[in-house]
């Protein structure tokens, strides 16, 4: 390990597994945050270290793409990178492998510097000049915006629970994500997984605040794919959008 590439070993727990005995898509998210937020320590900018500055990280984008979830008790290796781009964004990247060196998976993720009393974007170079050195690896800008919901085919409602917020006191972006496949159909999840997640995080969801997890079927093919929108129930403001396509 070097301060330019993070490496962690996992073995997958009981706790993080689903109905399948394979890691559940919100322990993947997890894994992939716990590996960011150990990273941003060892170079100083870790969440206590900008919390003292009145500043914190919030995600802005998600690209996420599963070859294969592993069983409970698989050991898996995870490698995540950094590069700061247009000096707003902190781009990161994420390989996963199991102990025979195959690709499970592998995601890229966009973070921004906030005010945590305006929520306000900060200039990365402004305010962490460290983060102008660059890595081993340059990333280069590869997301998908989401499509909107058009024609709601299905929605869920959800609460904000205190167990859903973060040290920035809102809901954790894995539980948008969560929100957002918890409303497919369950022939759907019994059969299919997600392959590949796109998202779009637009604004929070506090706790106490009621959400609508909204889904429209664009594609019912060997891959079956859905636009998700996580709207606030009472405002109608939205919250994300989320692109999942899944495969048996």
């Amino acid at each position: 390990m070097t301060k330019s590439i993070l490496t962690r070993d996992y073995r997958i727990r009981y706790s993080e597994i689903g109905a399948d005995g394979r890691l559940k898509i919100g322990a993947v998210l997890d894994y992939l945050q716990d590996a960011a937020g150990d990273h941003a320590a060892l170079l100083g900018v870790s969440w206590t270290d900008l919390f003292a500055r009145n500043m914190g990280w919030v995600i802005r984008q998600y690209r996420l793409e599963v070859n294969c979830y592993p069983k409970g008790n698989d050991v898996i290796t995870l490698h995540t990178w950094r590069h700061t781009y247009r000096r707003l964004y902190e781009l990161r990247e994420f390989d996963v492998r199991d102990k025979a060196g195959n690709q499970l998976m592998q995601a890229q993720s966009c973070w921004i510097l906030i005010n945590l009393e305006t929520r306000k974007p900060l200039r990365i170079d402004r305010n962490l000049p460290v983060l102008n050195e660059k890595g081993d690896r340059e990333i280069a800008w590869t997301f998908s915006e989401p499509e909107p919901v058009v024609r709601a085919d299905h929605e869920v409602a959800f609460l904000v629970r205190r167990h859903d917020l973060d040290i920035n006191r809102h809901a954790n972006n894995a539980v948008f994500i969560q929100w957002a496949v918890d409303a497919v159909d369950p022939q759907t999840a019994d059969s299919h997984r997600p392959y590949r997640v796109d998202a779009l995080f637009a604004s929070e969801a506090l706790e106490g605040d009621r959400v609508l997890s909204r889904l429209q079927k664009v594609a019912d093919t060997a891959d079956i794919t859905f636009r998700h929108g996580i709207v606030h129930a009472d405002t109608g403001l939205e919250l994300a959008r989320v692109k999942s396509i899944w495969r048996s």
